[in-house]
């Protein structure tokens, strides 16, 4: 933990005095935000002290839904992948709003499949993504003026944080997910509160190098992987500098749209035919969002996991246009039952087109529908 809170305090001290970031302290958490999952990957696989290089990556939104946290021993590195959510956030002092970092979602490689890959024998444990949400909070605390930081442990709202440690024995741990939904939940959604004193679940997903999907053949990209979703620096920022100050504060904005129905049910883009091992579901997917070409819909489709029995295969035609294709693909085939969609109206908004009997359990954590309601 020492050596995580010497590398952010090092990079707030590089940024007071090259930049002079101190003067707008959210310049300094921004910094901080950029190198986030760089440290969290040498925490949660504890490789401070190797050689082991670590290639944080920053990527937007639709690249991210894509990506997976990638490991080269034979040149030394891990590849984590990140995107950041942003918040808004209202100045008094001249009317405007302005936009923050709101939240950190990362993509990671475990410790255990680390120290597979490279050899590594010791008695660390896997590190969790609280551990990493601490040491950003007391980052923040170290950005504070000394009045600021008095004012805040004195009269702010405190803020604490869940475990996400595994399996979550104990009352109010915050277990992690052996699956795929946390994909969906809205982190404002984590925020809870008990009277005056704050709490956030960093959500986390884990996947051992030994989980039972790859022993029928699951794609080897999910095997060994950790997912955090992370409180920025500049979100908790705000919280200690205003918004822990005011009555039934809103650490940050759940957003309060609901979906009633996809975007559109056309696709000008594509669709893919994929299997989704964490979910132990087959899919046809158009991908309708308005940030989606037949370019980045097909490298998606393509980044799909392989099964023996199914490599993912893109079309430019809708799956409408496909039934033939997908009732030869998909086992247990029963024409189309439910419509799953992922990030509603949103310019990554994709339909997961469901055909077994029992779409609920196909569509955990998204929108579900049925082809009869639209």
């Amino acid at each position: 933990m020492k050596t995580a809170k010497v590398f952010l305090t090092l990079a707030v001290l590089a940024c007071m005095i090259f930049t002079g970031c101190r003067k707008d302290p959210y310049e300094a958490a921004g910094l901080l935000d950029n190198q986030t999952v760089e440290m969290a990957q040498k925490m949660t696989a504890h490789l401070e002290g190797t050689d082991i290089e670590v290639r944080s990556t920053h990527v937007d939104k639709i690249t991210f839904g894509g990506s997976y946290a990638d490991i080269n021993a034979v040149e030394g590195w891990v590849k984590p992948y990140f995107t950041i959510i942003p918040e808004s956030m209202f100045i008094e002092s001249d009317n405007t709003t302005v936009e923050i970092n709101g939240s950190i979602l990362a993509k990671m490689k475990s410790k255990d499949k680390i120290d597979l890959d490279f050899n590594i024998v010791d008695n660390e444990p896997q590190g969790i993504c609280v551990d990493v949400q601490e040491e950003i909070y007391a980052a923040v605390l170290d950005l504070l003026t000394v009045n600021e930081k008095e004012k805040y442990l004195a009269t702010g709202k405190q803020l604490s944080f869940k475990k996400d440690d595994h399996p979550g024995d104990n009352p109010g741990d915050n277990p992690v997910t052996l699956g795929s939904t946390w994909l969906s939940a809205d982190p404002a959604t984590m925020v809870t509160n008990d009277g005056n004193q704050y709490f956030y679940e960093p959500m986390s997903l884990y996947v051992t190098i030994d989980d039972p999907i790859f022993q029928d053949g699951g794609d080897e990209r999910y095997q060994g992987v950790r997912y955090c979703k992370f409180l920025s620096h500049q979100a908790i920022l705000s919280w200690m500098l205003t918004k822990s100050f005011q009555n039934d504060p809103v650490l940050i904005t759940e957003s309060p749209f609901e979906c009633t129905e996809p975007g559109s049910l056309i696709t000008t883009a594509g669709s893919c035919i994929f299997n989704f091992p964490l979910a132990q579901s087959y899919y046809c997917s158009d991908y309708t969002g308005s940030g989606f070409t037949p370019v980045n819909a097909e490298e998606k489709c393509l980044s799909r996991p392989t099964i023996p029995t199914l490599s993912p295969i893109y079309s430019p035609d809708p799956c409408s246009e496909r039934t033939a294709e997908i009732e030869a693909s998909i086992p247990g085939y029963q024409g189309l039952t439910g419509l799953c969609v992922a990030h509603c109206q949103e310019e990554n908004e994709f339909i997961w087109n469901i055909y077994t009997d029992d779409p609920e359990s196909s569509c955990i954590g998204y929108d579900l529908f049925y082809p009869e309601d639209l």
